[in-house]
């Protein structure tokens, strides 16, 4: 489900350099033999300004949006991890934003790879590697995350196939959101088999991972009790946050809360307490 419009990019301050990536993604196996069949996906990369080999290895975040948004519009909340301390890599799903491809199914491939090339990256603690995903993200953190290992999961008014094959009958929706500057670009049949194969509730006990569940009660598109029956199956560290009303863009674009889900996977991986703001 995608995100309110009218979300202008913020700018980047003097103490954090971002930069723009693009990564190949596709199955694991294809990936491995370096094939160029899997589609292209833009990213941004966050680092603190003053992050330098030699200094001790900071933590990573991949941070996903939901459908029809893109990288853009959670600037805000990578910026606010960003400060924290993390290393942050936000994505553009395959089919959205900048990147190439159509939304198929499969996304989870996409996760992989963003998370695959943090890794690697000389300031990151390989170990220490964390995922925030809302709606669409949040679906897919929970198909990634078995194969992921990430050390810690936040997942904001996570979607599953139910809603997103209802999604995709209201075709109109999605002219409304192109206006909006909102797309999503379909291989509807191709994703439809994919959702009908696929259960959120049969995947979410092999997640071990802590894992933070945020969604706002008054959420009108994707009920609030799919994360209390996404945390009764998990078998991980699992804390569920209910948000008094709110809608569905309450967790995802509220400062407050970017300051919560920052502070607690911080918590997760073991950095010390932020100090208090004034």
């Amino acid at each position: 489900m995608a995100e309110s419009p009218h979300i202008h990019p913020v700018p980047i301050p003097s103490d954090i350099h971002m930069e723009d990536l693009r990564l190949r993604s596709g199955p694991p196996r294809l990936r491995q033999r370096g094939t160029k069949d899997g589609p292209v996906i833009a990213a941004a990369l966050f680092l603190p300004a003053a992050a330098a080999p030699g200094n001790r290895l900071r933590p990573g975040l991949v941070v996903a949006h939901g459908a029809g948004s893109n990288k853009v519009r959670h600037r805000s909340f990578c910026l606010e991890a960003c400060r924290r301390g993390f290393i942050v890599m936000a994505l553009d799903f395959r089919g959205h934003g900048e990147s190439g491809g159509l939304v198929d199914g499969p996304l989870e491939e996409d996760v992989w790879a963003a998370a695959s090339l943090l890794r690697s990256h000389p300031l990151v603690d390989p170990t220490r590697v964390c995922y925030r995903g809302s709606s669409m993200g949040g679906y897919y953190g929970i198909r990634s995350a078995p194969e992921a290992t990430f050390a810690a999961l936040a997942l904001l008014c996570p979607a599953n196939e139910e809603i997103l094959l209802a999604a995709l009958d209201r075709q109109a929706e999605w002219t409304v959101r192109s206006r909006d500057g909102l797309e999503a670009r379909l291989d509807e049949s191709r994703l439809r088999r994919y959702l009908s194969c696929h259960d959120t509730l049969d995947t979410a006990p092999h997640i071990d991972s802590p894992c933070l569940l945020v969604h706002a009660r008054g959420d009108e598109k994707v009920p609030f009790r799919h994360s209390l029956d996404l945390a009764a199956h998990m078998s991980g560290d699992t804390e569920v946050v209910l948000l008094a009303g709110g809608d569905h863009s309450t967790a995802q674009s509220s400062p407050a809360l970017h300051r919560r889900v920052v502070e607690w996977l911080a918590s997760r991986i073991g950095l010390p307490p932020a100090e208090p703001q004034h």
